[in-house]
């Protein structure tokens, strides 16, 4: 992977842009390749912050550059990919952080959580834990409508609540139960989360790094059957959602008339545009690499960290601190649409494009550091799985979910907020839980 990492930078900038979705499709196959070496521990592998960050970029820059350069995207994308010149460095910048990525999977630091725990939620009465934890998670989805002004902090609410359910089934229940409380809370989250598909999707992951710590991953037809079929339901839940959200005009009003809709939608002459777009799959191929043109144009300059250390100032006003630092969104959504970032919108970029925009082409090393510390920190979330221990450590499931949110490139400052919230919220619930079940007692 290494070598073949390099060839990019031997290319011209003409057959580089011509050889670009073999160059990604070879580097995925490579770390297939790598991921099929791996005996017992394939699901540890395949799960892990390092691959699904590689493969998240290979499999959106593959799709990505296959539906450019055949004109299956909306027209205003295609101006600025018309005007890109420099594929081979493009190619070689995101190999090489690739490989050091990967690499860094290999590399373990010596993190232990253990944090005093002033309520063990695997020594409280259990039954009582989970009907109150049922008890709060209906009656915030019930108040949901009248707690909007919450924004973000509801989703992370109800997700905490979810995720203490979830983990909770997954040390008390049998499988078949298990499935079906994991199938109601990703049906509810459906259902209450028609303008944010992200929450069902993103919750998918925890679930699945808890189910895969009792399985090994084995190449059979049955198995790959299985993860073909998951693979086409979630994409018919994700086009389901989208006419929810009005794509293809359709208006449906609740999710059941929405999949009547669905095969007239794919249908349409806008189907594989739109549903590029609703996979973020066309905007991040797009971003990603125009962040690199800006920067080998000098429309952007190299900001040497500044976007990395951000969250330290999450809770700084810029009004009292005028040189806070700026996000990578930030800084690029302002040069690529000054008007649009006025109105508050933004264009991510994927994580590694943020990394060579902080550190130019030192960021592989930056890039083996902080994937270092993530891979660390998930291999003693698996730790604490496997020790039936993650049920007072809930919040490491949620910054895995979240960490979803690094690699698309909505930055490590929001990863940071949401992730102060929810510990935050982990603490109260578990205070709560204290009081409620002494006054229980009494």
């Amino acid at each position: 992977m290494g070598i073949i990492s390099i060839i990019p930078i031997f290319l011209s900038n003409t057959f580089a842009a011509k050889y670009e979705i073999t160059n990604y499709v070879i580097i995925q196959l490579s770390l297939f390749w790598l991921l099929f070496k791996f005996k017992e521990d394939r699901f540890k592998f395949l799960l892990s912050p390092s691959f699904l960050a590689v493969t998240y970029l290979n499999l959106n820059f593959i799709i990505g550059s296959w539906v450019f350069s055949n004109n299956l995207v909306f027209t205003r994308l295609l101006p600025d990919y018309k005007l890109w010149e420099h594929a081979s460095s493009r190619l070689f910048i995101f190999n090489i952080l690739n490989f050091f990525i990967i690499l860094s999977y290999f590399v373990t630091l010596n993190l232990k959580f253990s944090l005093k725990q002033q309520i063990n939620l695997n020594k409280i009465n259990q039954k009582f834990l989970f009907y109150t934890t049922v008890f709060l998670f209906i009656t915030l989805l019930i108040l949901s409508p009248y707690l909007e002004f919450l924004g973000f902090l509801l989703v992370v609410f109800k997700t905490a609540l979810a995720l203490i359910l979830i983990a909770y089934a997954f040390k008390k229940f049998k499988l078949k139960y298990r499935i079906m409380l994991y199938f109601v809370i990703l049906l509810i989250f459906v259902i209450f989360s028609v303008e944010s598909k992200r929450e069902a999707i993103f919750l998918i992951l925890p679930i699945v790094l808890l189910e895969t710590s009792k399985l090994k991953l084995r190449f059979k037809f049955k198995q790959i059957f299985i993860l073909f079929a998951l693979a086409l339901g979630l994409c018919y839940f994700i086009i389901t959602m989208s006419i929810l959200r009005n794509y293809g005009g359709f208006k449906a009003k609740s999710f059941l008339e929405a999949t009547t809709y669905v095969d007239d939608y794919i249908q349409t002459k806008t189907f594989v545009a739109g549903f590029m777009n609703n996979l973020e799959i066309s905007t991040t191929y797009l971003h990603s690499n125009n962040a690199i043109e800006y920067l080998k144009k000098d429309k952007l300059d190299l900001v040497y960290g500044e976007t990395i250390i951000k969250p330290i100032f999450i809770f700084i006003p810029r009004s009292y601190f005028k040189f806070k630092p700026r996000s990578a969104i930030d800084i690029y959504t302002s040069e690529y649409d000054i008007e649009f970032r006025n109105r508050g919108g933004s264009f991510p970029i994927s994580m590694q494009s943020e990394l060579y925009l902080n550190f130019g082409y030192l960021s592989f090393i930056f890039g083996f550091i902080i994937f270092t510390f993530f891979n660390s920190v998930y291999k003693n979330a698996l730790k604490l799985i496997k020790n039936n221990e993650i049920l007072n450590y809930i919040y490491l499931l949620y910054m895995y979910e979240i960490f979803l949110f690094v690699i698309r490139g909505s930055g490590l400052d929001i990863f940071s907020v949401y992730s102060i919230v929810f510990i935050i919220f982990f603490i109260c619930f578990k205070l709560f839980l204290k009081i409620v079940y002494a006054l229980t007692k009494t």
